[in-house]
């Protein structure tokens, strides 16, 4: 990785739609967000941290056996972009541009964060926005070149960085992905379900 790249997890979110504390739920024998915090940990960043949530103490100790440092979000309510504006501002100066990972896509591969982070030095660019889709459809981890970094602290809501790709989009790069599988998340019981199978097999 020749880039200066930076790795946000965030874990904060209050998973509504599961009803739950859905990162915590066991997956092929550890939490789910076990599988993003291992093949993040795995990668040779510039720096790398998780912004989490309740509950805060459990988070942080799992996040700790990756030794992936843990910032707790206390405005998460608010919404995702609250996380993004705190990660921004806990992360060092400089850096390239700053890679983020749901928490709750645990099969999100090395090879797809090796293909984004190399199309992001390809493009050598720090207004460069590379986005992973598959079919068409955009889906996440999304890199942000550093030019970026400013804007985040005017993000407000749940759309986090999606403002920015919506209102800058000359410089969004998509990158096409032949398999649907790394974007799979955990929204719902019925996705925790697709993937406990998936990891059964």
């Amino acid at each position: 990785m020749k880039a200066k790249v930076g790795a946000v997890i965030l874990a904060a979110g209050s998973a509504r739609r599961m009803g739950r504390q859905k990162l915590l739920l066991p997956l092929a024998g550890v939490p789910l967000l076990a599988h993003v915090l291992k093949t993040v940990q795995e990668m040779p960043w510039a720096a790398c941290l998780a912004v989490i949530g309740q509950p805060q103490a459990e988070l942080s100790r799992l996040c700790r056996n990756y030794q992936i440092p843990a910032v707790f979000n206390a405005a998460r309510e608010t919404g995702q972009a609250s996380s993004v504006k705190l990660a921004v501002e806990t992360l060092p100066e400089p850096l390239d541009g700053i890679l983020f990972f749901p928490g709750d896509q645990p099969l999100v591969s090395k090879v797809l964060i090796e293909a984004i982070v190399s199309q992001f030095e390809q493009a050598d660019n720090d207004k460069a926005i590379i986005v992973p889709g598959y079919q068409g459809r955009r889906y996440s981890p999304v890199l942000f070149g550093s030019h970026w970094r400013s804007h985040f602290a005017g993000l407000k809501g749940d759309t986090g960085g999606r403002q920015i790709i919506k209102s800058w989009p000359e410089w969004v790069k998509e990158l096409d992905w032949p398999d649907p599988s790394p974007f799979y998340d955990a929204d719902t019981w019925e996705d925790y379900l697709r993937l406990k199978q998936l990891l059964a097999t």
